[in-house]
C-alpha cells in the first residue's frame, strides 16, 4: 500500500508542476503585453514587420543635444563656483 500512496503523491505531484509551469508561461505572455511587447511572433508570410517611425526628427534631437549640452556646462559653471 504506501508504493500506492507515494505513486499518487507523484502523479499529483506531476500534475501541478504542469500547471505551474503553464501559469508561470501566462505570466510571462501578460507581462510582455502590459509592456506594450507583442509575445507573439510576426507570421511567417514573407512579410516584414512595420517600422515605428522616429519619434523625434534630426533637427530636433540635435537642438535637444544641444540645450542639454549648454544646461550641464552652465550647472558645471555654477558647481565650480560654489567651491
Amino acid at each position: 500500500m504506501p508504493s500506492d500512496r507515494q505513486r499518487i503523491l507523484e502523479l499529483a505531484l506531476e500534475t501541478l508542476q504542469s500547471k505551474k509551469k503553464q501559469n508561470d508561461t501566462e505570466i510571462a505572455e501578460m507581462t510582455l503585453e502590459l509592456r506594450g511587447v507583442s509575445a507573439k511572433k510576426p507570421a511567417s508570410s514573407g512579410q516584414k514587420p512595420v517600422k515605428r517611425a522616429a519619434r523625434f526628427s534630426r533637427e530636433e534631437r540635435l537642438r535637444r543635444s544641444d540645450r542639454m549640452k549648454a544646461y550641464w556646462d552652465n550647472w558645471r559653471k555654477k558647481k565650480a563656483r560654489q567651491k
